[in-house]
């Protein structure tokens, strides 16, 4: 029942969201403040799924990358559609800040930029691209060849939407989610072993 009740509150935000974005997007710096508060729990829960990705090499807290993704946000110039646009800005930012504070954490690890190179290890060293750094990017090659296929992917992973959901709010059917989500796991899949 409590699901049926969740569900029943998205639904009814939805239409709240995408008014507060367009308000945002023509200036109006209050509509931004209630925006924050009508989806901070749900950006502070797509930042706890992402972080999970990036567990070993990212030490922040979901509540510290929700803020610094407001930051951002609240000071870029987006033309806000509605609230499929801005959860995709919302998952496209999260992935690009946490690849930037992984690589900066990287960088510090080897010295800071200094290059440290022994013939040895640079036999061995094949990549420094990390796992997270390998998924944006092969997301980032599957958004150019199917968008919706991608967005399939992050709203399932990163948003947590359930199948019903992705069809509602793609306005396809069941059978196309599955049929893209299949698609796009072993396109993924492939590129990621490869």
């Amino acid at each position: 029942m409590s699901g049926r009740n969740d569900n029943d509150n998205s639904q009814n935000a939805e239409p709240e969201v995408t008014r507060l974005l367009v308000a945002w997007s023509r200036g109006d710096a209050r509509a931004a403040e209630q925006l924050t508060e009508v989806v901070y729990a749900q950006v502070r829960a797509i930042a706890g799924k992402h972080l999970r990705q990036f567990e070993g090499e990212v030490t922040l807290a979901p509540t510290e990358l929700a803020n610094e993704l407001f930051l951002r946000l609240l000071s870029r110039d987006i033309d806000w559609r509605d609230r499929r646009h801005f959860f995709g800005v919302v998952v496209a930012a999260m992935r690009n800040l946490l690849i930037d504070v992984a690589r900066a954490r990287g960088s510090e690890k080897r010295g800071g930029g200094q290059i440290h190179v022994t013939l040895s290890s640079a036999e061995d060293h094949v990549s420094e691209n990390s796992e997270p750094e390998m998924l944006n990017s092969a997301l980032d090659a599957l958004r150019e060849i199917d968008p919706r296929k991608c967005e399939v992917i992050e709203l399932t992973y990163f948003l947590g939407l359930k199948r019903e959901e992705i069809a509602e709010t793609l306005d396809v059917s069941l059978a196309t989610v599955d049929r893209e989500l299949r698609f796009a796991r072993a396109w993924l899949k492939e590129r990621l072993q490869a």
